[in-house]
């Protein structure tokens, strides 16, 4: 990441993480809480990530998701409606995307790791 962006993306993340669970969350809602518009948003994201603003919001949820598959007991569906999914499935086949692997398969690897 360029040195020039560190804190907006670091303002970024902080009002993702404070909304990644809200399914309605989105490229508009960042821009309202940054008080930037969609575009301005959208240039310096894609300057200091080299991806989409909504790129930037999976990959957040996604990490989030990552997270709760390592701590939590909870069904897959329950991570997915965390992480601000309806579908499960959907949730599913994005973490496959993003991933390489399904959620059941990237807990089971790492619960059989010593």
């Amino acid at each position: 990441m360029k040195p020039l962006y560190e804190n907006f993306i670091a303002s970024a993340r902080a009002i993702i993480e404070a909304n990644y669970d809200d399914e309605d969350f989105g490229c508009p809602e960042l821009c309202d809480a940054l008080h930037m518009s969609r575009s301005h948003v959208h240039r310096k994201i894609k300057k200091a990530l080299n991806t989409s603003t909504s790129g930037f919001i999976l990959r957040v949820r996604m990490e989030k998701a990552k997270e709760s598959l390592l701590k939590d007991t909870e069904t897959i569906s329950s991570i997915a409606y965390k992480v601000g999914f309806s579908d499960a499935n959907y949730f599913s086949r994005l973490f496959s995307a993003f991933y390489g692997v399904s959620p059941t398969q990237y807990r089971q690897s790492i619960m059989k790791v010593p």
